[in-house]
Formats: C-alpha cells, sequence, structure tokens
C-alpha cells in the first residue's frame, strides 16, 4: 500500500512539473521578447538612412541605479531625490553617443524630461538638451494627463528635425512611449526609431539596443567625406 501511494506521489509530481514548466519556460521566454515591431531596415541600411538624417530616436533612459529611488516627483530639479543613472548608465550613454558620431550620424535638436535619469542621459551622449514638460514620466499621471502627453509624443515623433542632414532626439521614459505609440521601450539606454512623415504622421522604423552601437560601428561603410 505504501509503495502505491508513493507511485501515485510520484506520478502526480511528474504530471504537475509537465504542465507547469513549460508555462514557467514560456513566460521567462516572452518576458525577455522585445516588445516592439520588427525593424524595417538592415543594419547597413539604418546607418545609412541615419546619416541622411530626417529621423526622430527615442532614447529611454540609460542604466540607473536602483538603489536611489524617486521620492519627491513635485520638485524634480532635486536630483537627491531621484532614481539616477549609474556609473556604467553614464559610461553606456557615452559610449552610445560616441558611436552615434563616430557613425556620422548628425543630431540637432534634444529635447528631454524634467527627470535628472534623462536629463543626463542627453547630455551624456550629446552634450546638450532642452527639456520638454511633456515628456515628464506619466507613471503617477492621471488618465487625462497621461493621454494629453501621448498626444504631445506623437506630434513630436510626427516633426521633421529642424535641420536638414540631421536627427531629433528625445530623451524620456517607459511608459511615454508605451501609451503614444504601444511599444515599450527596453532596455535601459534603447532607441527607437521613427520616421516622420507626409501628412503629420510618424512609422516605426527599427529599435537599436545600446549595445548595438558597436556592432554598427563594426560592420558600417565608412562616413563619406562631406
Amino acid at each position: 500500500m505504501q509503495d502505491a501511494a508513493w507511485m501515485r506521489t510520484r506520478w502526480l509530481r511528474a504530471w504537475l512539473l509537465a504542465l507547469f514548466i513549460p508555462l514557467a519556460v514560456q513566460a521567462a521566454e516572452n518576458a525577455d521578447k522585445p516588445d516592439r515591431p520588427p525593424d524595417l531596415l538592415s543594419p547597413a541600411e539604418l546607418v545609412q538612412a541615419l546619416r541622411g538624417g530626417g529621423y526622430v530616436l527615442y532614447f529611454r533612459h540609460g542604466i540607473t541605479d536602483h538603489s536611489t529611488h524617486d521620492s519627491d516627483r513635485n520638485n524634480l530639479q532635486n536630483c537627491a531625490t531621484q532614481r539616477l543613472l549609474s556609473e556604467e548608465g553614464r559610461a553606456q550613454m557615452r559610449d552610445v553617443g560616441r558611436a552615434i558620431g563616430e557613425l556620422g550620424i548628425r543630431v540637432s535638436t534634444v529635447l528631454s524630461s524634467p527627470y535628472c535619469r534623462s536629463i543626463d542621459t542627453a547630455t551624456q551622449a550629446f552634450g546638450h538638451m532642452v527639456v520638454d514638460a511633456d515628456l515628464k514620466h506619466t507613471v503617477t499621471a492621471d488618465e487625462a494627463t497621461a493621454a494629453r502627453q501621448a498626444q504631445a509624443l506623437r506630434k513630436l515623433l510626427a516633426t521633421p528635425p529642424p535641420e536638414p542632414g540631421t536627427n531629433s532626439v528625445l530623451s524620456a521614459h517607459t511608459a511615454n512611449l508605451q501609451d503614444a505609440t504601444g511599444i515599450w521601450p527596453k532596455p535601459e539606454g534603447v532607441a527607437v526609431v521613427f520616421q516622420p512623415v507626409a501628412g503629420g504622421g510618424y512609422r516605426y522604423i527599427a529599435t537599436i539596443a545600446p549595445d548595438r552601437w558597436q556592432a554598427l560601428l563594426q560592420t558600417a561603410a565608412p562616413v563619406a567625406p562631406r
């Protein structure tokens, strides 16, 4: 009897493992999948397109120090009460900016969320930025505010860069892009590329993970002299 009970217990345990392990593995795989459409351009085409200008790059802020926290969202001029870029994140964004320059990709307008981690992302990578309140993190925004900011972001994504041959940069957060386009940008430091189109719209072009810039640099054609 004890052997029969043991066998039943063993069979039940095996059945449960067979049922739940695939579900857990699938859930983990889904969590790791990028929440974005497929890229429309090959790596070589993407670099060539960005060199020609006319695109908007939406950056999620770089790697942050998770021992820091947002404890006062009402006073964003005080970086001491916010989650900040880690040293790794600051180096990450300097590397991204350096690679963009070496690729011959020109950037003109750089707009940033008023959060310090977004400002730091923009300045580490590009050396300058202008704060745009409409890029403020919508994590605590009410429904009406989130909707208004989403519309403002869609307008920015549809706005061509002001200078021919250049690209615009937006430095902000995850929820803002999710609200505006349905794309959740990940990981930290990622850039999502959009192309403004005639009639005031835009289209998704590609997603560039922060470590992908170096790969683009290794495979890109030489920069043509200006």
